[in-house]
């Protein structure tokens, strides 16, 4: 077993390098895409060095810097040709990781590693005196950026003089009298970059910085032939000082080495990713590099694409080429974006059978003017409803995911809006069913496991989500309506019309019959309006049409209750009983309340039947498998009614 996971770890190295080796080659623009300068203040310095002293070059006659080397960024502003250089040399100076910058101690500097730029937080940088900002300048700041020079060219060796020698000794007091500096605000970052290198030359030096830096510790570095073989930080992290995180079991102390360049590729891949430039999940698809690069390219062009959305137009012209990938399904943290889930996909089956949903229960045509299709419309719609929002979530700007959110965690943004949903509707039972099932669900729609999903888990699904409503359901007497009523329809036709889908036999042969649920419990409104016109025999009265008639009984004799609460949770006792003697002694119990009102004749023979049930017949289902008709029974328009309208007039 590990070694299949160790083959498909090192297969997927090779596909992501692969990947980003074509982006470089055919499409390099793409990494720049639909990134964002970060607000602060950005200047250029041009340097000069005169005798023992360094003079700044571009500034005015009144001491200030040029207009074209000095600006300030906020969302409000829009990019231009400065801006956009910024950009470029924002990109090719930024850490590797929080762990890997050039001024570990204070971490006063920490915004940029390059010898040619100084980064940092205004408030950051404000508590410290000058000799601290002074001291971790020259003797950490610099002292690492010097190893990353190419010492081959003369240029950059003295350039990185000219910058180190103003920062470590005239800059302090140029920021402290910079005014633009002093009105920026506090939690803004101020970027400062030497105007004499080209955007090669940061480019040069950050991928030297890079190769040494993707890698994880030094310790687990490894040299072979004069080459460096490290284990890449993107891909795994090491959990020293937490015992119950380390992989003690593990057949292999360390996982596959690789050297600086593969390192750096897989780095970029995951700062894609990071920088929301690639869809998340992510197909890989091999040995198909075009389409590849065609994905991402459709991605950038309108990022309100998702997954679902470009996988839509991929099928519709690259049909039988959706197959043979990996999925990388990615979490961004607050250390950067790391692998999730990891999966390889055969064969992706986009388009979905045999699913057909109809209003059951009429609720306005909300349910049955819905089609499902393909398995993002089983996403959008199925599992929107049953799980109340909490699994998918759907905007007018697109659908929110959560299948690998942690929900424990209070800094996700997703979090306050759960937790509202929750404490609105006392929702934890949804909730325990989303963290218990989500990843077969995704496994379900994103890597087309039709066996992910069982009958039985769904029926599990909607059994408690139901009941979940129906518990929690108040009725509002000032307006007449029951706060969980349309919830409760949605879902009781969904689960009607999708009760046998989940089946082995059904998935297998797909011979599915089309809702046969919901055409079974059209066949117990003709059996009721049958039995109260006396046309139903005894022996022909099945244990699915006494759960049925055993809904419409209980709900027209709750409505004789007088009481302010109607709500349904009066359904919930009735529901919980596992075996037909107490079931029907309670809607005895129930009778006898209120058998003092005035009952209309079409009561009798319904209320007969079920009371006169052969509860011991070996052919009858067990009633636990029978709730779906007896919900269906109390939901369903009451027939017991003298004009249908539920109220008596007989």
């Amino acid at each position: 077993m590990w070694w299949e996971i160790y083959k498909k770890y090192l297969k997927m190295i090779k596909e992501i390098t692969q990947f980003v080796d074509e982006l470089e080659k055919n499409n390099p623009d793409v990494f720049f895409k639909n990134l964002k300068l970060k607000e602060g203040l950005y200047i250029f310095l041009d340097i000069e060095k005169q005798d023992e002293a360094y003079i700044l070059k571009n500034k005015d006659n009144d001491g200030n810097i040029l207009k074209d080397d000095i600006g300030l960024f906020t969302e409000e502003i829009e990019m231009n040709p400065f801006f956009e250089k910024c950009l470029k040399l924002q990109t090719n100076s930024i850490p590797v990781s929080p762990a890997k910058i050039f001024n570990p101690n204070k971490k006063i500097y920490n915004a940029s590693c390059s010898p040619f730029a100084l980064c940092f937080n205004k408030k950051n940088f404000i508590k410290y005196d000058s000799e601290i900002l002074k001291d971790e300048l020259k003797n950490q700041y610099f002292k690492t950026a010097e190893k990353y020079i190419n010492n081959e060219k003369q240029e950059q060796i003295e350039w990185f003089e000219i910058f180190k020698g103003f920062m470590v000794n005239d800059f302090l007091s140029f920021i402290n009298e910079l005014e633009e500096f002093t009105e920026a605000k506090n939690n803004f970052n101020v970027s400062i970059f030497l105007k004499q290198p080209q955007i090669k030359d940061y480019i040069e030096t950050h991928q030297l910085y890079l190769r040494k830096n993707v890698f994880n510790k030094d310790k687990f570095n490894k040299k072979i032939d004069d080459e460096v073989l490290g284990i890449s930080d993107s891909l795994s992290g090491f959990n020293d000082k937490k015992r119950f995180l380390q992989h003690k079991t593990a057949p292999l102390e360390y996982n596959y080495r690789i050297n600086g360049n593969k390192a750096l590729k897989i780095w970029k891949f995951f700062r894609m990713q990071k920088n929301n430039q690639l869809p998340n999940p992510m197909p890989i698809f091999i040995d198909k590099q075009e389409l590849n690069g065609k994905l991402v390219s459709i991605y950038n062009d309108n990022r309100k694409k998702g997954f679902a959305e470009i996988m839509k137009g991929l099928w519709q012209n690259h049909e039988k080429d959706l197959q043979d990938f990996y999925l990388i399904f990615f979490h961004n943290g607050l250390k950067g974006s790391r692998i999730i889930d990891l999966d390889f996909v055969p064969v992706f089956e986009y388009e979905i059978d045999n699913i057909k949903l109809e209003e059951v229960f009429p609720i306005g045509g909300k349910l049955s003017s819905l089609s499902i299709k393909n398995v993002f419309d089983f996403e959008r719609i199925v599992l929107n409803k049953i799980f109340d929002g909490i699994l998918i979530s759907n905007f007018e700007n697109g659908r929110k995911i959560r299948y690998f959110s942690d929900f424990n965690d209070r800094k996700d943004t997703d979090i306050k809006y759960i937790n509202n949903i929750i404490e609105k509707r006392r929702l934890h039972i949804i909730l325990n069913l989303v963290l218990k099932y989500r990843k077969s669900f995704y496994d379900f729609i994103y890597k087309s496991k039709r066996h992910a999903i069982t009958n039985v888990m769904f029926q599990d699904i909607m059994q408690n989500t139901i009941f979940n409503d129906i518990r929690h359901d108040e009725y509002k007497s000032d307006k007449k309506y029951h706060t969980n009523e349309i919830s409760i329809k949605e879902k009781l036709n969904i689960w009607l019309c999708l009760y046998e889908y989940f089946k082995p036999r059904s998935i297998k042969n797909k011979l599915i019959k089309n809702n046969l649920m919901a055409t079974k419990i059209k066949q117990h409104h003709e059996m009721m309006s049958n039995l109260i016109e006396g046309k139903v025999q005894p022996e022909e009265f099945s244990s699915e049409d006494f759960a049925f008639v055993s809904g419409q009984v209980i709900y027209y004799i709750l409505s004789k209750s007088k009481s302010a609460d109607k709500s349904y949770s009066k359904l919930e006792p009735f529901l919980q009983k596992s075996n037909y003697e107490s079931f029907l002694e309670a809607i005895s119990n129930l009778f006898a309340t209120f058998k003092h009102e005035n009952f209309t004749l079409k009561f009798k023979k319904p209320f007969s039947y079920i009371m006169d049930f052969k509860v011991n017949d070996s052919n009858n289902k067990p009633l636990k498998k029978l709730l779906p008709n007896i919900l269906a029974g109390f939901f369903s328009d009451n027939q017991l009614f003298s004009d249908n309208t539920k109220s008596d007039k007989e």
